[in-house]
């Protein structure tokens, strides 16, 4: 198989007949499915090519009806072009740099991407199990003479397994009563969870193996019993958000976090196969109140 360069994308996707026929293959496996009624028998495909009619519903409707094209200007050609980029970008691209490249206003590139985003946020959700590090940190703010856990930042928890998948997720604060459904909800019960002396992880032994590294100790690292990982991801989204999107508002701060979640759990795949992951993802409706 080709390497899934630019050109090969340009040679692959030429014009928007092109894309429809990926998104046909991608969404409905070649089977055009109503998505009003789900029927997938008798549906006729109009002259255009572009347009289909429900026999059962009696609806039209495209292969872009119900996803995140629906509604959109934009060629789907550009929609695919930036999926491709996001897909070779190891911490994502800002709407900046995108508008140069696609030939788009700054605004229009900016809500491309948080559709995009928005989609990684309805993404389902699997738990994390075996040796799960958690931690808490924060980002954004201005520095003012005050740093750590007090200061003007917004707060995220993650969870991440070892040589696995990440969960990150922004919250009010790292209190106990904040945490502790977090990682219940997203931790598998009987996990061995790794984690800081934070009093917020203190009641997780009724239902894990909870072992904790004393860091006020200078205790880094003891056998197995280490946040090394869950550290090393926090360095990867704090050089993302800053290097990348420079300081992002805490309203859409879930929507980048999803974003650096997808990327890292998809960091050992391929491009053209993270490329068909983002596609895949698509297949929800986002409106302009879903944004901002």
């Amino acid at each position: 198989m080709p390497k899934f360069t630019l050109l090969y994308f340009n040679k692959q996707f030429p014009d928007d007949q092109a894309c429809r026929k990926f998104l046909e293959q991608e969404l409905w496996n070649n089977v055009p499915t109503c998505p009003y009624c789900g029927n997938q028998q008798k549906i006729y495909r109009y002259k255009n090519g572009k347009l289909f009619k429900c026999a059962h519903c009696q609806k039209q409707f495209q292969v872009t009806t119900g996803t995140i094209y629906e509604g959109s200007n934009i060629p789907l050609q550009k929609w695919l072009l930036t999926f491709y980029l996001l897909s070779a970008s190891k911490k994502g691209i800002s709407s900046c740099e995108l508008a140069k490249i696609i030939g788009v206003t700054q605004c229009t590139a900016w809500h491309l991407l948080h559709k995009i985003r928005l989609s990684h946020c309805h993404a389902e959700e699997k738990q994390l199990q075996g040796i799960v590090e958690c931690d808490e940190t924060y980002v954004g703010g201005r520095h003012k003479g005050k740093r750590g856990r007090g200061a003007e930042k917004s707060a995220v928890f993650g969870a991440v397994e070892r040589k696995g998948n990440i969960t990150v997720t922004p919250v009010e604060n790292a209190k106990r009563k904040t945490l502790d459904p977090i990682i219940r909800r997203k931790v598998t019960p009987g996990s061995r969870i790794m984690s800081d002396e934070w009093p917020a992880y203190n009641k997780l032994r009724d239902d894990y193996t909870h072992e904790v590294v004393k860091h006020k100790r200078k205790e880094y690292v003891r056998g197995q019993v280490h946040t090394n990982t869950i550290e090393g991801a926090w360095s990867h989204l704090k050089r993302t958000l800053l290097g990348t999107y420079h300081r992002p508002s805490k309203k859409h701060l879930g929507k980048y976090c999803a974003e650096f979640e997808f990327n890292y759990n998809t960091r050992n795949n391929l491009p053209e196969t993270k490329f068909r992951k983002i596609v895949r993802r698509n297949n929800i409706c986002v409106k302009y109140a879903d944004i901002v």
